[in-house]
């Protein structure tokens, strides 16, 4: 599974980024968004970001934890 940073409609200078779990259609940087985030906000257009420890650290709080738990799961398999 693929996953990407986004942001919401009401997305500022300070709003942290989200993350989404990508479909097969990709990213979507120029809006068009066609899942929710991880923490279950909807979510207009992707940002061309790899997920990296540092921005992990820096986006939704909840979005963090939710990735970090499927990443576990995925390993253990």
């Amino acid at each position: 599974m693929k996953y990407a940073f986004c942001e919401t409609v009401t997305a500022a200078s300070r709003t942290p980024w989200h993350i989404r779990q990508l479909t097969k259609a990709g990213l979507k940087l120029g809006g068009g968004a066609d899942t929710k985030s991880l923490c279950d906000r909807v979510v207009c257009w992707d940002i061309n970001v790899e997920l990296s420890d540092y921005h992990l650290a820096r986006c939704c709080h909840k979005c963090a934890v939710r990735y970090n738990k499927l990443q576990s799961k995925k390993e253990q398999l």
